[in-house]
């Protein structure tokens, strides 16, 4: 039965506001040794996929630089240091970055990002009753347009020139929930 690594050792090898990476050094139970197994290290994120009355799905249009796109898809950010509620946390970033607020918010999973690299969860909420309260609140580093449109249209998401995974995910946990709660799809 495979069995958790023990950690002989780690240490912090870079720190910032946003991340972390630590360096482990483990040893497997069959005695052999992985010398250096980088961990990055992040705060858990909360994603959000927040549907109005009208049935429409409120995404967000942004420029990701690592991957040097232009994509649409749902709101979501970290939780902020000191923030424990991912669902609080979830409602701040659905407000700073598209201005709506959801009258519910209702938790439909979480999961690893990468557990191979990474430490932290997301947590997808489906946030329903939305409608535009607030100007946004951008962080300096972002520029997003808010775009609504028909929740049966984004199901088609394969038909998205760029595709996010962590968006993917997201509307299996919804679809899953609108499977057992039929009376609130869209």
């Amino acid at each position: 039965m495979i069995k958790p690594w023990k950690i002989l050792e780690s240490r912090q090898t870079f720190k910032d506001k946003l991340l972390s990476l630590r360096t482990d050094r483990c040893q497997r139970e069959d005695g052999h040794v992985v010398p250096a197994y980088h961990v990055l290290e992040f705060t858990d994120w909360a994603t959000i996929i927040p549907i109005t009355d009208e049935g429409n799905i409120v995404l967000i249009r942004e420029y990701r630089h690592a991957g040097e796109i232009v994509l649409l898809g749902i709101p979501g950010g970290v939780l902020d240091p000191g923030e424990t509620d991912a669902e609080m946390a979830a409602r701040r970033e659905l407000r700073e970055e598209t201005g709506y607020s959801a009258e519910e918010m209702i938790p439909v999973g979480s999961c690893y990002p990468n557990p191979a690299i990474q430490d932290n969860q997301i947590h997808y909420f489906l946030a329903t009753g939305c409608q535009k309260t607030h100007v946004q609140s951008l962080d300096p580093n972002e520029e997003i347009e808010v775009v609504e449109m028909r929740y049966e249209e984004f199901l088609a998401y394969e038909s998205l020139d760029a595709q996010h995974g962590l968006h993917a995910a997201a509307l299996f946990y919804t679809e899953r929930y609108f499977g057992k709660h039929p009376e609130k799809r869209p």
